[in-house]
C-alpha cells in the first residue's frame, strides 16, 4: 500500500512541474494543488495601452491561446493517468516488512495479509514469523533452529542458552552450548569437527563436556565452556568415578572405565589422550615424546613406586601400598618419578622406599635404570650375611658409570664398611656411596674407629688388604693395633707382635705385653723374620705352638669366645651389634679347621 501511494504522489509532482509555467490553466482541473503561477493577462493589457504596440500583443494572445490548448490536452492525459493509478492502488499491494507501534516487525504478502508460522528470507538471512505474525528474536524455533537478537536464523554458529523445553522449568536453570549447521539445524546425537576441533552432542543437541565414553573408548571433552575433544596432550583431571550427587546435578556427566568413588586411584591425576582422542589405558608402559610412562587400566598415570608385575583392574594392584606390606620383591617394583613429572626414572634418586617391599619410611639412595631398581639380586643363603636379628643380608657391588657402589637386596645404596660375600671380602663405601681404595682412616666398626687399607690393583681393587704390607698387619683391610703397649696377634697360622700404631716388630727383645694372661712388662719375645716363635715372662714361657693351643682351648669351640682379649688376639670385624666375622683356626673333633665364622648365622 505504501508503494502505491508513493506512485500517485510522484505523478502529481510531475503535473505540478509541467504546470508551473507562466501559462497556467491546471487550476481548472486540480484546484487542490497549490503553488501554481497565475497567468498575468491584465498586466499585459495595461502594458499594451501604455506602449501602443497592439499588434505585438495580439500576436502574443494568439500564441498564448495555442499554448493553453496544448497544455489542456496534456493535463487531461496526465489527469487520467493519475486517476487510474489511484484506482489501481485500491486493489494491488507490494509484499514487505512493517514495524508496528510496539517496535515488532511483521511481514505482509502481496494481498496485504500478515504472514504467520513461516520462514521468510530477506537478503542472505532467514527470519521466522510466529503464529501471531511477530518476527521472533533470541528464540528457539521448533526446538531445532534458533534466531538471534536481530531475528536472523543461526547458521554455522554456536550459542549458549537454555533448552527450549527448560525455559519454564524451575528445576533446571542450566544453560548449554548448541551448534547449528549450514542449514540452520542444531547438531544432535553425533560428533562433529568444527574449526579443526571435535565436539560431541547428545540427543537434545547439548554439547557434552567432561569425561565421555563411546563403546570401549573414553574421551575428555573439556570444561563447561570448552567441549572440544582432547587430543595428543596431557591433562590433570579428576577421575571419572564421581559420587551420586555430582551425577544428579548434571545429566551429561559420565562414569568411564569402571572408575568408582572408592577405588584406589588418586582423586586427581595425569591422563594422556592420543591423537585419536582416546585416553591411554594399557596398564603398561608407553613411550610418549621419547619418554616412557606407566598407566593403570583406568588411564591414570602411575608415579613413584609401581608394582610392575601386578596389572589387575579390580584391585589396582600396581599402586604401591595396595599389596600386603613387604610381600613384593624389589624385582617387581618400578620407579617412575614424582607426579609432577611421571616419566620413567633414570639415574640416582634419594627417596622413601616402597610399601610393597617394606622399606617405606626409610629415605635412601636408589639407582634407577629406565625404571628398574638396581639391587643385590643374588639372594642365596650361602652368599648372605646376617644382621643382629639373624636376618639374611645380601649386599652386592654394582658398577654404575665406571664406579662401584653397594646395594642390598631391596635396592638401598649402602655406605660404610660392607662384607660382599660373592667377592669374599670387605669393601668400604664413603658417604656418597663411592667405593674407596688405599688407606682410609676413621672407618667405623666394632663400635670404634680404625684405619683400613683397601687394594688398589691385582684384580682385588677395593677389597680389604689381607696380611703384611709395609710392615703393617691387616686383617681384611683392618689394621691390627695394640691399645697402649704391644699386642700378640694370631693371623693365618702365625703370631705377630704389633705396637699401638700397628707396626710389626722385627727385633727380639723385651716388650710390655697387654694380652690376657700374659700382660706383663719386660717380657722376652723371640722374633724370627717378623714372626714370634717364643715368649718368656716372670712366671711363664710359651712356644708359638703352645700359644696357639692355649688360644684354641680358650675358644673351646664356642664362636662367641672369639675376641681380641685372649692369650693371642684373634682378629675379627664386627659389622652389627652381635655380629663377628673372623678367620681363624678352630678345633672340631680334635681336627684343626679354618674358615669364616658368622657367629649369629642361625644356619651355622
Amino acid at each position: 500500500m505504501q508503494i502505491m501511494n508513493k506512485s500517485i504522489i510522484c505523478i502529481c509532482r510531475i503535473l505540478v512541474y509541467l504546470c508551473n509555467s507562466k501559462y497556467n490553466f491546471l487550476q481548472l482541473f486540480f484546484p487542490f494543488i497549490v503553488g501554481f503561477y497565475n497567468f498575468p493577462y491584465p498586466k499585459y493589457n495595461d502594458l499594451v495601452m501604455q506602449l501602443g504596440i497592439s499588434k505585438n500583443i495580439s500576436k502574443r494572445k494568439k500564441e498564448s491561446a495555442l499554448i493553453m490548448r496544448k497544455q489542456t490536452k496534456l493535463v487531461a492525459v496526465l489527469s487520467a493517468a493519475a486517476l487510474l493509478a489511484m484506482g489501481a492502488s485500491m486493489t494491488s499491494f507490494a509484499a514487505g516488512w512493517e514495524k508496528d507501534d510496539a517496535g515488532i516487525w511483521h511481514y505482509y504478502d502481496s494481498d496485504d495479509e500478515m504472514v504467520t508460522d513461516e520462514w521468510k528470507k530477506d537478503g542472505a538471512y532467514w527470519f521466522y514469523l510466529d503464529e501471531d505474525g511477530e518476527m521472533l528474536t533470541d528464540s528457539w524455533v521448533d526446538d531445532e533452529y534458533y534466531v538471534d537478537g536481530d531475528g536472523r536464523m543461526l547458521v554455522n554458529s554456536w550459542i549458549k542458552t537454555l533448552a527450549d523445553d527448560e525455559e519454564d522449568d524451575p528445576d533446571d536453570g542450566g544453560e548449554h552450548w548448541y551448534y547449528f549447521g549450514n542449514k540452520g539445524k542444531k547438531v544432535t546425537d553425533d560428533s562433529k569437527k568444527i574449526n579443526g576441533k571435535t565436539y560431541y552432542f547428545n540427543e537434545d543437541g547439548e554439547m557434552l563436556t567432561g569425561w565421555h565414553q563411546d563403546g570401549d573408548d573414553a574421551f575428555y571433552l573439556g570444561g563447561e565452556d570448552e567441549g572440544w575433544r582432547a587430543e595428543s596432550q596431557w591433562l590433570w583431571l579428576e577421575k571419572s568415578g564421581l559420587d551420586e550427587d555430582d551425577l544428579d546435578d548434571d545429566d551429561n556427566l559420565e562414569v568411564v572405565l569402571g572408575c568408582t568413588e572408592d577405588d584406589d586411584c588418586d582423586d586427581e591425576g595425569w591422563y594422556y589422550f592420543q591423537s585419536s582422542g582416546k585416553v591411554y589405558t594399557g596398564a603398561n608402559k608407553k613411550k610418549i615424546n621419547g619418554r616412557y610412562y606407566m598407566f593403570n587400566n583406568h588411564g591414570q598415570m602411575l608415579y613413584e613406586w609401581i608394582n610392575g608385575t601386578a596389572k589387575t583392574v579390580s584391585s589396582n594392584a600396581q599402586l604401591d601400598g595396595v599389596a600386603s606390606a613387604g610381600s613384593a620383591s624389589v624385582e617387581d617394583m618400578r620407579y617412575y618419578n614424582a607426579v609432577e613429572e611421571g616419566w620413567r626414572a633414570d639415574g640416582w634418586y634419594e627417596m622413601d622406599g616402597s610399601e610393597d617391599v617394606g622399606t617405606d619410611g626409610d629415605t635412601d639412595w636408589y639407582y634407577v635404570d629406565d625404571g628398574e631398581i638396581k639391587y643385590a639380586d643374588g639372594g642365596y643363603k650361602d652368599e648372605a650375611t646376617y644382621d643382629e636379628d639373624g636376618k639374611m643380608v645380601y649386599v652386592q657391588r654394582i658398577k654404575i658409570n665406571g664406579k662401584y657402589f653397594a646395594f642390598n637386596e631391596k635396592g638401598q645404596m649402602q655406605d660404610g664398611l660392607q662384607y660382599i660375600n660373592a667377592d669374599s671380602g670387605f669393601y668400604y663405601f664413603d658417604e656418597n656411596g663411592y667405593q674407596k681404595t688405599g688407606r682410609v682412616t676413621s672407618v667405623e666398626c666394632d663400635d670404634d674407629d680404625y684405619t683400613f687399607y683397601f687394594n688398589t690393583k691385582n684384580g682385588k681393587n677395593g677389597q680389604g688388604y689381607k696380611g703384611l704390607k709395609d710392615d703393617y698387619l691387616y686383617f681384611n683391610g683392618k689394621r691390627l693395633d695394640a691399645d697402649d703397649d704391644y699386642r700378640l696377634y694370631y693371623y693365618d697360622g702365625d703370631i705377630y707382635l704389633v705396637n699401638k700404631k700397628g707396626k710389626v716388630q722385627k727385633s727380639s727383645k723385651k716388650y710390655d705385653l697387654e694380652n690376657k694372661g700374659i700382660a706383663e712388662d719386660d717380657v722376652e719375645v723371640t722374633i724370627s723374620g717378623k714372626k714370634v716363635t717364643k715368649i718368656k715372662g716372670s712366671n711363664f714361657e710359651y712356644t708359638d705352638d703352645e700359644l696357639v693351643a692355649e688360644m684354641i682351648n680358650e675358644i673351646n669351640g664356642n664362636y662367641e669366645n672369639v675376641t681380641d682379649d685372649m692369650i693371642l688376639s684373634v682378629p675379627f670385624i664386627q659389622l652389627y651389634d652381635d655380629d663377628l666375622y673372623t678367620y681363624t683356626e678352630i678345633k672340631e673333633n680334635s681336627t684343626p679347621t679354618e674358615g669364616w665364622l658368622g657367629l649369629n648365622n642361625p644356619n651355622k
